[in-house]
């Protein structure tokens, strides 16, 4: 079965252009930083100097790539957002809600996001950030030792519909895991 579906999916592909996917990519949804209400000004505030916009997921129905979590350690609460420069994307993760320590993970091209997303050979934007629990870290890297019992959330990076890793701040550095597939 997953022959088949990957044999569909390359001829789906095979039938849209380079222009296809340049135009989707350039007409991808990208919010402004404004459109998130419940994110603290001074972040806003930082995003919007950094030039950033917030791409938007072909199945979002809000404004969605900005979220907040106990990422650093199991007190402190945290943002991370997804900003997109130049059609490129980062994760930047405000530590304690601070402007003044932000990480950057996982930049990528938002080209490496599209997929083929509906009839008609649709292309949509796929990339989505979202918070993994403890429990969640826990139970799909039990059997990995660079993990010791974690007691925080992690950020997740998604590729909708095809899989996850996990980022997780461990002894000063951010680990990448395994997430969901």
């Amino acid at each position: 079965m997953a022959e088949l579906i990957f044999v569909i999916t390359l001829a789906l592909v095979a039938q849209t252009s380079a222009l296809d996917w340049a135009k989707a990519d350039r007409e991808t949804a990208r919010l402004s930083p404004s459109a998130f209400t419940s994110l603290p000004a001074a972040i806003r505030g930082e995003l919007e100097r950094r030039g950033c916009t917030v791409p938007q997921p072909f199945n979002a129905r809000r404004p969605g790539n900005v979220v907040s979590g106990r990422f650093t350690s199991a007190t402190a609460a945290d943002w991370a957002a997804l900003c997109s420069i130049k059609q490129a994307s980062s994760i930047l993760v405000f530590r304690g809600g601070s402007t003044s320590s932000v990480d950057v993970l996982a930049t990528h091209p938002d080209l490496n996001y599209l997929q083929v997303v509906g009839p008609n050979q649709a292309i949509g934007y796929s990339r989505a950030i979202g918070v993994a629990t403890a429990a969640s870290i826990r139970q799909h890297n039990r059997n990995d030792p660079k993990i010791p019992s974690p007691d925080h959330d992690g950020i997740t990076d998604a590729f909708v519909e095809k899989g996850s890793t996990v980022w997780y701040w461990s002894s000063g550095h951010w680990l990448e895991l395994s997430g969901t597939d």
